[in-house]
């Protein structure tokens, strides 16, 4: 499955999943603000793995939602919505 990309607000999340043994999924993703990385690839999913992608990259979104939304490190530009 290829790399999926999320926009939200001035953001834009890349999230890609991993293929484990047993087919098992995890997935990473990295927030980037005008094509620059803001938050450098992180992994999800745990040591088991969910058992397909799209699992996984809904996953990542959610947590890079959750992210933005808890600063996590990440400059709020002023016109955030």
């Amino acid at each position: 499955m290829p790399e999926q990309l999320f926009l939200y607000g001035v953001y834009a999340i890349h999230v890609r999943p991993l293929e484990l043994q047993g087919a098992r999924w995890d997935a990473e993703y990295e927030i980037r603000h005008h094509d620059k990385a803001v938050k450098s690839w992180t992994t999800v999913g745990g040591d088991g793995g969910l058992s397909n992608a799209a699992e996984a990259i809904d996953l990542a979104h959610q947590q890079a939602i959750a992210d933005i939304e808890a600063g996590a490190g990440i400059p709020k530009p002023r016109a955030f919505p």
